[in-house]
């Protein structure tokens, strides 16, 4: 179960996974080291969704409840693919019961002059974009594109569009220049280390 309470630099969403299901699985950030929820609340998946260009009226306990099910089951089996091991068969369950209920459909206003997005259930018609964003990412073309951030105390998920496919970091200006910090710093005290010690006989 991810905190509630860790570092406050870890409290900002995350949109640059690369995928709309990866961005979902982000609301937990540094899963590796010390998880922060940051869907905590309904309130919180509301504006969520609202930043993700789904449509986000008032979210229930229920629907709150079932999308946390959802991010976790989106995350564990990307997850899996991304280490080549097997899926949990809940979490297959979880991601194709939630790609199966109908998503919003456009309707033209009355007025003629815009297009309106409609469905019995915007929040399930939501849940179900993410999810079928999810089936469309693990089994297409781009799974082989899947990686997992080589920070151990981040382990985010994204998709890896360098021309090469050997990108490492979840971004660069975050877990990838952390890395280079701690080999500078690792750099410099080595040759200090060795002084103390002495030259090895």
């Amino acid at each position: 179960m991810a905190l509630r309470n860790s570092h406050p630099k870890y409290n900002q969403f995350r949109f640059d996974t690369g995928s709309l299901s990866l961005n979902f699985a982000a609301t937990v950030r540094h899963r590796g080291a010390q998880p922060r929820d940051l869907l905590p609340t309904p309130d919180a998946l509301q504006e969520w969704l609202r930043l993700a260009g789904l449509s986000a009226p008032a979210v229930s306990a229920k629907d709150h409840k079932e999308a946390l099910l959802l991010r976790e089951a989106i995350h564990d089996t990307v997850r899996s693919v991304v280490l080549n091991a097997k899926p949990k068969k809940t979490d297959i369950e979880n991601i194709n019961r939630a790609a199966e209920f109908p998503i919003a459909v456009p309707q033209l206003h009355a007025a003629a002059d815009r297009i309106q997005w409609e469905t019995k259930h915007p929040i399930k018609a939501g849940l179900a974009v993410i999810a079928r964003d999810a089936i469309t990412l693990m089994g297409g073309a781009e799974r082989n594109r899947l990686k997992m951030c080589g920070s151990g105390s981040c382990q985010m998920l994204f998709i890896d569009h360098s021309p090469a496919n050997r990108r490492r970091w979840c971004a660069m200006s975050i877990c990838g220049n952390r890395e280079k910090i701690r080999m500078h710093r690792n750099r410099k005290k080595s040759p200090e280390k060795i002084g103390r010690q002495g030259p090895k006989k």
